[in-house]
């Protein structure tokens, strides 16, 4: 069997797991689970996330280089750059903010 197999049947099972584990139950008072957030994931999203790190690039790599890319084209810029967090972003503005580059200010 190659990778390229094996990656298929990971694909299958997580979308098999996917459909079982994340499918829509029945309300229920009392009883169910009312989750803090309102995340949706499904299949797909799963499936993608497991790509990557098959892939082994779980912050950065092709998916995020697409990802960079399409926000470029929408946002109609020539350059953009993702981070891994809101701390990594801030820090990266800030830096360029004081960077002694711009000159005075």
């Amino acid at each position: 069997m190659t990778a390229n197999n094996l990656r298929e049947q990971i694909s299958q099972l997580v979308a098999q797991y996917a459909n079982e584990a994340l499918s829509p139950k029945p309300f229920v008072a009392g009883t169910s689970v009312v989750p803090p957030s309102g995340k949706v994931i499904g299949a797909k999203e799963l499936q993608l996330m497991v790509e990557a790190s098959l892939d082994g690039w779980l912050t950065t790599g092709r998916f995020n280089d697409a990802f960079e890319k399409k926000l470029g084209e929408f946002i109609g810029v020539p350059h953009v750059l993702t981070t891994t967090s809101g701390s990594s972003a801030n820090l990266l503005a800030l830096t360029a903010l004081t960077s002694p580059k711009l000159g005075e200010r």
